[in-house]
């Protein structure tokens, strides 16, 4: 008997081996109950390979949790997280007080703005810091619909230190700026912020290496002050975008332009096929029109450039206390560029060159390679022409708001829909004859005839049928007139629907907005649609009321003759 009870008693050994460590495809409904119920410490791992879309965030709730792919594999076998939520930006949101020592690890993290477009004031894809210890690494960030891939905050007390960023992938990112869809105000957007930065870093004392960043159209990465980090062996390029900065030593808050004893070194930044406006660039004046600030205390060190596409290795305006020393432009790079149209014209940025700085606003240990100009918003500079074609800007498809907004403005602007109210005026207009001329004959046909002899009535009665006659013969002309009115407006209404047509549907809007599209050309068809409706019952009642009146006047004649 004791050796029959012995495989009963493995029987829950063997169910507890058996049960899956990782979760499976789904949502972030799972991961999110694993976070909440596991508390400090709860490691979540996802099962290799597989797919979670999310509607909602993955949101951190404690200290030193996880969240990782099961077994630490590599490449496509990571598990996936693509964001799904209409107006959703952020999948993974790790920005809460006291969560200290969390990580990311060995995922793939899909932002969809390709599908979903942008998200107005969208946060970053991983939105991290407001902590200590936070670290991403060996994961594969792109596409991210806000203005940033990878955001280390500084935190509600500014108390983020000692973040660690390494061994990532992020790229493609954000859309490039078209003036005509955009507009020409880069702080109010019309539809969402194109742009988007790889990793924007605001967090004191932390680490960024070993990360290639590609095809971000803000800036690749960005260090916010973040005094004591140093930003090292990262790879940094343009493929297909255009690429503003690659690393950014510009603004002034949330640390006050404070970036002592941040260091940058040993990165490489290569312009092969796209476009790099700035390789680095340091101070608030190089990035925008901000010459009442400066930022200071930064080390510049060791930094190579490459390649043909480039509008400047380095831009340093507004800084002080800077040292930048002994960057490398590779042999075959080459420095070109256009000024756009928000660049300033009096004076002139200093031309596409390796290095460039403005002595006037910036103090400190800087090689001898740079040449001393005007900076100003340097980020303002296009590619050049190619192939004879001016620099188009890339971005994705319409927004549905601004689809509906330009169809309603070309079918304003319609000459066609200007003919279509003055349809409608007209029926107005022809209504009032009309109903007038009716009136009239039936005044006509309402007048007694006083007499008692058969000759006079029957010649009261032919000259009530000439009066009649005539007054239908005023009705039919009236009729005819306003028939052929409205075959025009409906004639007119065929190029108007295929002006908007083409207004709303542009070559590079995408499948994904065709629905938009037609609603956009079925909304300006209904609107005619509706004045036609209105001209025909106009008519059957103008109409309608001529019938009755010649019923009336039979009537009267009929009895007329009786007599």
């Amino acid at each position: 008997m004791r050796l029959g009870l012995e495989p009963l008693l493995l029987l829950p050994l063997v169910f507890a081996a058996g049960k899956p460590k990782c979760l499976p495809s789904g949502d972030e409904r799972p991961i999110n109950a694993a976070l909440s119920r596991g508390g400090a410490g709860a490691s979540v791992s996802l099962c290799p390979g597989s797919v979670h879309t999310l509607y909602e965030p993955i949101r951190f709730t404690a200290a030193r949790q996880t969240l990782t792919t099961a077994g630490k594999v590599l490449g496509d076998d990571r598990a996936m997280l693509i964001v799904g939520g209409e107006q959703q930006a952020v999948a993974i949101y790790g920005d809460c007080p006291g969560c200290d020592g969390l990580t990311v690890s060995d995922l793939i993290v899909d932002g969809n703005r390709p599908q979903l477009l942008r998200v107005p004031m969208g946060e970053a894809l991983i939105a991290m810091g407001n902590a200590d210890g936070h670290h991403v690494t060996g994961c594969r960030l792109f596409e991210p619909r806000g203005w940033s891939a990878l955001h280390i905050r500084e935190g509600d007390r500014k108390q983020c230190q000692r973040a660690r960023i390494d061994n990532n992938v992020i790229g493609p990112c954000g859309e490039e700026w078209d003036e005509e869809y955009d507009g020409f105000v880069e702080k109010e957007p019309a539809w969402g912020n194109p742009r988007s930065d790889g990793i924007s870093l605001a967090c004191k004392h932390s680490v960024v290496e070993n990360n290639v960043v590609f095809d971000t159209t803000d800036g690749a990465i960005v260090v916010f002050g973040s005094a004591g980090s140093e930003i090292r062996s990262n790879k940094i390029s343009s493929r297909t975008r255009v690429v503003l900065g690659g690393i950014n030593l510009v603004d002034y808050d949330p640390w006050e332009g404070d970036y002592t004893g941040t260091k940058v070194h040993d990165n490489e930044i290569l312009a092969p096929s796209g476009f790099v406006k700035v390789g680095i660039v340091i101070g608030p004046s190089s990035w925008s029109d901000d010459t009442e600030t400066s930022v200071f205390g930064g080390t510049v060190t060791d930094n190579t450039f490459s390649g043909q596409r480039f509008g400047y290795a380095m831009v340093i305006s507004s800084a002080h206390d800077f040292t930048v020393l002994r960057n490398k432009v590779l042999p075959g790079s080459e420095f070109i560029g256009v000024p756009g149209t928000t660049c300033p014209t009096a004076p002139e940025n200093g031309a596409p060159q390796a290095f460039l700085i403005n002595k006037g606003s910036a103090e400190g240990k800087f090689q001898r390679e740079f040449v001393n100009g005007e900076v100003q918003h340097i980020i303002c500079i296009n590619p050049p022409p190619y192939r004879d074609r001016a620099y188009k800007p890339w971005r994705l498809s319409d927004a549905p708001e601004a689809i509906t907004a330009r169809a309603a403005a070309a079918i304003d602007a319609s000459p066609s829909s200007k003919l279509g109210a003055r349809v409608a005026d007209s029926v107005v207009a022809y209504q009032h004859i009309l109903l007038a001329a009716l009136d009239s004959i039936s005044n006509a046909m309402a007048v007694p005839i006083q007499s008692d002899s058969t000759d006079e009535r029957l010649a009261a009665l032919e000259q009530g049928d000439v009066e009649l006659r005539r007054g239908l013969a005023k009705l039919k002309r009236s009729i005819v007139k306003l028939t052929d009115n409205v075959a025009d407006a409906a004639d007119g209404r065929a190029p108007l629907l295929k002006s908007v047509y083409n207004a709303v549907r542009q070559p590079e809007v995408k499948p994904v907005s065709r629905t938009h599209v037609a609603r956009g050309t079925q909304a300006a068809s209904q609107s005619h649609a509706v004045m036609s409706v209105g001209v025909v019952l106009s008519i059957g009642a103008v109409l309608a009321l001529a019938l009755a009146v010649l019923r009336r006047w039979r009537r009267t004649a009929k009895g007329l003759k009786s007599r």
